[in-house]
């Protein structure tokens, strides 16, 4: 199976220590992304991935390019052009202080200023099984947008299967009306076969009646010729956490047992649920052991530093045999 993602890849840089950015000079820096995340856990899991985007033609490209390698993400499609990336500062939360993330000019960056023109997406699907497409592509400029709707339009007409995350940010579209943002994605969805979601994104941004889930995915799904529809969500009772998930598919609503967490770092969760699902449905699992697997490498991600999930499926398996309860291992 071969991978291939499109989306932006940014610079992280994590406040050492658990501080917050004023009290200290200390920086870690990583390169992140919707899909370098996905793409990461999906390598660990032995799959061939590559990243198709844009990186500037300079060192700070080539170092992006470099952590890449060291994913297991392929750097072969990869384009250097321009002189900037995208960035954001994370103060990692503790006790009641939350995680924050401060983003910096992610517009000026090279993937959103590189032109639709540039790229060769017929060279960049060959011997590519599935395209993951990231939402926020449509939030960010009208050269991500039009690249990432000329992607999933070729990759749909040469049979590929293409997969669809929402990721949409209100924060991104300040300057985007409702009914604007709503086309993007009804013009992306049309091409797309696997989506990862939620209820909300149907309901506040598609704007499907509020009625229960199983009439909304099942309409959803029914409008765009949808395979199969997932999300994760966050739940909080008696002060703990806890982290679940579904999957719609063919008129059904599977849902998975919440599990507990226990977090350390909680961006790129998302993602590593997406990963898992992808991987269950690439190995034809049933739905319930899909759930399990995609809901314990998310579990397991938010319990590690850093965005991208590195977890084998070995580790996964450990996890959800032992029921989280072995806390070493020789």
């Amino acid at each position: 199976m071969n991978i291939l993602a499109f989306g932006e890849a940014m610079l992280r840089f994590t406040v050492a220590d658990k501080m917050m950015l004023e009290q200290n000079n200390h920086l870690t820096v990583s390169t992140v992304g919707t899909g370098v995340n996905l793409l990461s856990s999906l390598s660990h899991f032995g799959y061939d991935t590559a990243l198709l985007t844009v990186l500037p033609n300079n060192p700070i490209g080539k170092m992006a390019a470099s952590d890449l390698r060291k994913l297991g993400i392929s750097d072969k499609k990869l384009i250097f052009d321009g002189r900037s990336m995208g960035s954001f500062f994370v103060e990692l939360g503790h006790g009641p202080r939350p995680e924050r993330v401060t983003y910096q000019d992610r517009l000026s960056s090279s993937f959103c200023e590189f032109n639709v023109n540039g790229y060769n997406f017929e060279k960049a699907l060959a011997g590519v099984d599935v395209v993951h497409i990231c939402g926020i592509a449509l939030s960010l400029t009208k050269n991500t947008r039009e690249a990432a709707l000329a992607l999933a339009k070729q990759a749909h007409e040469n049979d590929k299967v293409v997969c669809f995350d929402f990721n949409y940010r209100v924060s991104l579209n300040e300057e985007n009306s409702h009914e604007v943002m709503k086309k993007r994605y009804q013009e992306m969805l049309q091409y797309t076969d696997i989506v990862f979601g939620s209820r909300r994104d149907l309901t506040d941004l598609l704007d499907y009646p509020k009625s229960d889930d199983q009439e909304l995915f099942q309409q959803f799904c029914k409008d765009y010729q949808i395979s199969f529809f997932a999300g994760s969500k966050r739940l909080f009772k008696d002060d703990k956490k806890y982290f679940e998930g579904f999957i719609y598919h063919s008129g059904k609503i599977y849902e998975s047992a919440p599990r507990d967490l226990n977090i350390l770092d909680r961006i790129g969760s998302g993602d590593a649920f997406a990963s898992g699902v992808l991987t269950g449905l690439f190995e034809k699992w049933d739905f319930e052991d899909t759930l399990k697997f995609a809901i314990a490498n998310s579990v397991l991600a938010q319990a590690s530093m850093n965005d991208s999930p590195i977890f084998t499926e070995e580790d996964v398996f450990n996890y959800i045999d032992s029921q989280g309860n072995n806390d070493l291992i020789r």
